[in-house]
């Protein structure tokens, strides 16, 4: 890539657009110089940010390249045109910065311009998006931004920092360079996975010595196998196993007389269950007898008791038909009483019509009274109200007239003044031409160039401007008199208007008067005494009233008739109850009423005559069936086989405490022999790959003879390319005098790097340290390892061809010989296809260059050319 032309704007020290043609510079080295803090790195910064989106610092952002110097409304952007590989390019690329609002709106009036970019093809197709256009710079760079500033800038302040770098430092530097991070990550993962591997087999490991500690064998070959420090485990599975089988079966035999033992101890319990089965039967024969012949002695007394609750029984049904005639005789009362009640309420009704007969025949007089009375309301509201408006009307008619006189009185004093202001104007207009007259110039009036004696003009004679003002203030106060004229007449003719409407309203009132008091005495006191409202309430009453009347009377000849069937009804039921008493077996009514009154003794009765018939019949029941069970048997002791059975009993729980105590010591034993079964392979097969793992992460990790970590022999093989692509350089630049080699022997024992770099001086014949050296030789040196360095990235990232190369300050510190031999070196290096570009304010090298980008710094920005 090589650049054509590049357009800075807004950025940086660039307050507007700067331009750089590159293609006026036809050489192949060419200086960029200014003074510090000009811009100089902002161009190579430009270059970077076209074409990757980035800066080529560590410490700059691109959202602080916005130029200070800036006018608000320039915008910020780089512009690059470039050539690769025979085609032009063409990027335009902007960051993120506030610019003006187009239309301002809202608190603020800037806006955030988003960073984006545009890249044209030599088709002429484009690409937009930052994303895209950075994506399509490396697939034709074919390196990514990171590997271009590696590649193409040799940043100022970085000479001496690889040539001066401790080894850690250089280790650092050539991880980042060369990628070897993957070397490192290995290394770790080596250790990582040695460190676990060891810590699983040491976990299976003690796993196993805890399934050892499981089970315990009162055997000498035993505690010889677990007292060595280092347990043979496979010696102990072997003997688990052997001991396993043996209490198995041990354990089998056990379960056998166990067996045995629970079937004895079953048919002892069923022959003792059967005998106290048996017995218990006898005695319970036994016992029911004696039962039943109590319950036979008893039969007389409760036969008499059943008489007694059948009597009781009759008495309780006669009672029911009892409640029928009381139902019966209650309904005939309850007849009678209807009867009477809808008497009284037709008399009320009766009662209440003769008092408002009188009103219903007075209805029409007495409405036109409660007509009269309204309409006499309503008038005397609307004449209080026209009383209150007019009173009101007449305040405002007696102010109207004040503002009136007043407004009068002052447009009269402005008339006067501006009649007696425009008097004295119009008698001294001579005076006021007076005021156009000078020496030398016609006169106005008589054409005189000579004015011996021109007419004062009294101070008291007022100007155009002040005769106009008076006139204004005059036809100001005219209006307002008016106005207030206007006002006054219309609340005259509205005093007028209500004071006429008020003697109507009182004619009006006088004459409903006049009505109301035509009427008889005793109506308007009524009407006084009641609203219309219950007076229309009472009329309503009185119809109400008479279809009452009409409806109690319906009420009481039916009722009346009700009345009579009920009581005739009631005496019949009366008369065959007392018929029913004595055909039930009653002697007399009081026989019958002393029965009802032992009613509640009933229930008792009957419960206790049930329960004895019940338990007779039961008691003979049982003893029938025991008698029939019992036959062939006879009552057996029971003490000889339940002591039998007891001593056969405790014989079985201590069979099933020894089977126990086996299946316990035969499931730990399993638990052991299982577990270090399963862990003694885990753990061999792990300990087998611990064994390879650990050999490499020795070998890896500087556990070795040459103490050399992994990652160190790769990068020592980049140090040499790197340390031989200097010395091309150097040996040029020194005469031949020095060359860079690496350190054989690491100088800190303790350390497992060996990136240290001597200087081999061929005058003395001796290598010693490049601290060594000069400020000027020390210069050399790092120019010459940044260079050699560019070339072995060039050739690690696929032989890439740098067209363009920036070198960034570092030159000051050489005298003229070694200043001259650095351009010779740069000039060679440069070539007929590569352009370097040195970036220094050294005075000696804008005599040396010929072609060179000058930046000048002033104080509202700086400004660029391009001399050749």
């Amino acid at each position: 890539m090589k650049p054509e032309k590049l357009i800075i704007c807004g950025w940086g020290p660039y307050k507007e657009e700067a331009v750089i043609d590159f293609t006026k510079i036809n050489t192949s080295l060419f200086l960029i110089t200014g003074q510090t803090g000009a811009g100089k790195t902002t161009i190579f910064d430009a270059i970077a940010y076209a074409l990757y989106g980035m800066l080529s610092g560590q410490v700059r952002e691109k959202g602080s390249v916005r130029s200070d110097f800036a006018d608000e409304n320039t915008k910020t952007y780089v512009e690059l045109f470039m050539s690769h590989r025979g085609e032009r390019y063409h990027i335009l690329r902007n960051p993120e910065y506030f610019r003006p609002k187009k239309k301002k709106s809202g608190e603020s009036a800037f806006t955030k311009e988003k960073e984006n970019a545009a890249l044209t093809l030599p088709d002429g197709s484009i690409i937009a998006g930052n994303q895209d256009v950075t994506r399509k710079i490396e697939e034709l760079l074919g390196m990514d931004g990171r590997q271009f500033r590696q590649i193409s800038m040799i940043a100022q302040g970085e000479f001496a920092k690889m040539l001066l770098a401790s080894p850690n430092e250089k280790t650092a530097i050539f991880r980042e360079l060369f990628g070897t991070g993957i070397y490192a990550a290995m290394q770790s993962c080596l250790k990582e996975r040695s460190a676990r591997l060891y810590r699983d087999y040491m976990n299976y490991k003690n796993k196993m010595d805890e399934d050892v500690r499981l089970v315990s064998f009162e055997d000498e070959a035993w505690e010889a196998l677990i007292s060595h420090e280092q347990i043979d485990f496979e010696a102990v599975e072997g003997y688990l196993t052997e001991g396993l089988s043996g209490l198995q079966k041990e354990v089998k035999e056990i379960g056998i007389t166990e067996k045995k033992a629970e079937e004895e101890l079953l048919r002892l319990k069923e022959e003792l269950a059967q005998i106290h089965q048996i017995n218990e039967r006898f005695k319970e024969l036994e016992e029911n007898t004696k039962k039943k012949q109590t319950l036979e002695e008893k039969q007389e007394v409760m036969a008499a008791q059943s008489s007694r609750i059948q009597t009781l029984q009759t008495a309780r049904l006669l009672a029911l038909e009892e409640k029928i005639v009381v139902q019966k005789e209650q309904a005939a009362a309850e007849s009678k009483r209807r009867l009477e009640l809808y008497k009284q309420e037709l008399a009320d009704c009766h009662a209440a019509l003769k008092a408002v007969k009188e009103l219903d025949d007075k209805k029409d007089i007495i409405r036109e009274v409660y007509h009269l009375s309204e309409q006499t309301v309503e008038i005397a509201e609307v004449l209080k109200k026209k009383t209150n408006d007019l009173s009101k009307v007449s305040v405002l008619l007696e102010r109207a007239r004040e503002e009136y006189t007043a407004a009068q009185k002052m447009a009269d004093e402005k008339r006067a003044q501006y009649e007696e202001a425009d008097h004295i104007y119009k008698n001294a207009v001579i005076g006021i031409a007076a005021r156009f007259v000078e020496e030398g110039k016609p006169c106005p009036v008589c054409g005189s160039l000579s004015h011996p004696k021109v007419a004062e003009l009294s101070e008291r004679v007022p100007d155009e401007k002040q005769l106009e003002a008076l006139k204004t203030a005059m036809e100001r106060a005219q209006q307002a008199c008016a106005k207030c004229f206007e006002s006054a007449l219309h609340y005259q003719n509205e005093e007028k208007h209500l004071k006429s409407e008020q003697g109507k309203l009182e004619e009006e009132l006088l004459i409903l008067r006049q009505k109301m008091q035509s009427t008889p005495e005793n109506i308007q006191e009524y009407c006084n005494a009641n609203t219309r409202s219950v007076f229309e309430k009472e009329l309503t009453g009185y119809l109400e009233n008479q279809l009452k009347a009409e409806e109690k009377q319906k009420q009481i000849e039916v009722t009346a008739n009700e009345w009579q069937q009920k009581m005739k009804e009631s005496q019949e039921a009366g008369s065959s109850f007392t018929q029913t008493i004595v055909k039930s077996g009653f002697s007399s009514q009081q026989e019958y009423c002393l029965a009802l009154e032992s009613l509640k003794e009933l229930p008792k009765l009957e419960k206790e005559l049930t329960q004895y018939q019940e338990a007779l019949t039961a008691a003979k029941s049982l003893c029938e069936h025991l008698q029939e069970v019992l036959k062939g048997h006879e009552v057996k002791d029971e003490a000889p086989i339940r002591e039998v059975f007891l001593q056969k009993q405790q014989e079985l729980q201590k069979i099933r405490g020894s089977l126990q105590q086996g299946h316990i010591r035969e499931d730990r034993m399993k638990r052991s022999l299982n577990g270090i079964r399963s862990n003694r392979k885990k753990a061999e097969a792990i300990r087998q790959e611990y064994g390879i793992v650990k050999d490499l992460d020795d070998l890896a990790n500087g556990n070795n003879a040459r103490r050399l970590v992994f990652e160190q022999f790769v990068l020592a093989g980049y140090f040499e390319q790197i340390l031989k692509a200097a010395n091309l350089r150097l040996f040029k630049m020194t005469d031949g005098r020095y060359e860079l080699i690496r350190a054989k022997q690491v100088s800190d024992g303790r350390k497992k790097d060996n990136l240290e770099i001597l200087v081999m001086d061929y005058y003395t014949g001796k290598e010693r340290s490049v601290k060594t050296l000069s400020g000027g030789e020390t210069f050399k040196a790092s120019l010459s390892l940044a260079l050699g360095m560019s070339d072995c990235i060039q050739a690690e990232n696929g032989g890439l061809e740098v067209e363009t190369l920036f070198i960034d300050e570092g030159f000051g510190a050489l005298d003229e010989e070694s200043l001259e031999q650095a351009c010779v070196v740069l000039q060679s290096l440069a070539g007929a296809k590569r352009m370097i570009g040195i970036i220094s304010h050294v005075p000696e090298l804008r005599e040396r260059i010929e072609h060179q980008i000058v930046i000048e710094k002033k104080n509202f920005g700086s400004s660029v050319w391009v001399q050749v």
